[in-house]
């Protein structure tokens, strides 16, 4: 965050790597880059928040005060969702789908099941050194899901339903608290606000026509949110390490009666700098995020016993907890440019459910300073 950079030659440096706090650097929407985990599908707006919380690339000159102020990031991330989880366990398909009336309905099956969920996010994240401790960032994501369902309704045996749009865009403020030799440590606070769509409407077997979708395919959050954190990162001769804490709040519910669960991010990275052009790096990550509060009572069915038709429209079969394991490499294409890949998923789950699990995470970027 900020400007953090080891060595003193004027080259393009991923925070992350470099200097080490670059929280899972692939999506795009906030909240979040799932994400999240990423993190269950209904939080797809929070990745960005991650990539942007960590995200500051100057160099030397640039911290001296003299130019390249400026830092501008293209990143791609997609996720994949096709596992059920219901705490610990693992559901099959045919664990969560209800089979009609000749079997027994409860509370963790449904009529309707979605299985395969993919997430892709295209973002743009400017930044703006303004001073040798304060920057800026600034996200605009843009999302795309598509979920593949089963379900026992008729005409509906096998669907797809699908939601694109700009989610909702984050700024943040990176204030350098301290700073020693080889460490230093950040604050980081920020405003989400709320445009990315909540009203996604597709063909579903609820009623005939269309209808509201579930949360899972919604844009955006619906409120304003506030991202918090802490960040500290150590260089070494060869390597470098950090740890990040980052906290979501969300404020109020949303226009249809609704809000996502807090969020709270702990990552520790290490990263090894010793080579030229090619800097390898590994990320754990623990995730813990509240159900939805509130809900929207047009998802519901007319059903008193179970007016939930699918586990992603009960907003009781959200959030959890979550750890992650993430390894990435920087390579630097040219002077002031940099390419960053990641791959991550899943070491460990526990989620309020019966929920999808996230089953991957693969990210791409590109950024450059000027």
């Amino acid at each position: 965050m900020a400007v953090t950079v080891k060595n003193t030659k004027a080259r393009f440096v991923p925070v992350p790597i470099r200097a080490g706090i670059r929280c899972l650097l692939l999506t795009v929407a906030w909240m979040s880059q799932s994400a999240g985990a990423q993190t269950v599908p209904s939080d797809l707006v929070d990745i960005s928040i991650e990539d942007l919380f960590a995200a500051n690339v100057v160099t030397e000159e640039a911290r001296d005060g003299a130019r390249r102020r400026w830092y501008l990031e293209y990143s791609y991330g997609r996720s994949e969702f096709d596992q059920y989880q219901l705490g610990t366990q693992k559901l099959s398909y045919d664990d969560v789908l209800w089979l009609g009336p000749s079997t027994t309905r409860t509370p963790d099956n449904y009529p309707v099941v979605p299985t395969k969920i993919n997430q892709e996010v295209h973002s743009l994240l400017l930044g703006f050194q303004y001073s040798n401790k304060i920057s800026a960032r600034l996200s605009v994501p843009f999302i795309k899901q598509s979920t593949d369902h089963v379900s026992i309704v008729p005409g509906y045996d096998e669907f797809n339903i699908s939601s694109d749009g700009v989610g909702d865009v984050v700024a943040l403020i990176d204030y350098e608290l301290s700073r020693s030799v080889n460490s230093a440590w950040h604050g980081v606070f920020g405003l989400s606000v709320p445009t990315g769509s909540i009203d996604e409407e597709g063909d579903t077997p609820r009623a005939p026509g269309d209808q509201q979708l579930p949360y899972t395919m919604q844009i955006g959050s619906g409120t304003w949110d506030l991202p918090l954190g802490v960040t500290y990162k150590k260089y070494g001769q060869y390597l470098n390490g950090g740890s990040d804490m980052l906290a979501v709040i969300r404020t109020g519910n949303n226009d249809r009666d609704y809000r996502l669960g807090h969020k709270f991010t702990w990552a520790g990275w290490l990263s090894w700098n010793g080579g030229e052009l090619v800097e390898p790096g590994v990320r754990l990550s623990y995730r813990w995020q509240g159900d939805i509060s509130g809900e929207d009572v047009s998802l519901r069915v007319p059903n008193p016993a179970f007016p939930y038709p699918a586990p992603v429209v009960d907003p009781t079969a959200f959030g959890g907890q979550q750890l992650d394991l993430a390894v990435y490499v920087d390579v630097e294409l040219a002077a002031h440019w940099n390419l960053r890949v990641e791959y991550s998923r899943p070491l460990w789950l526990n989620l309020n459910g019966p929920q999808s699990a996230e089953k991957f995470h693969l990210g791409l970027s590109i950024g450059t300073t000027f």
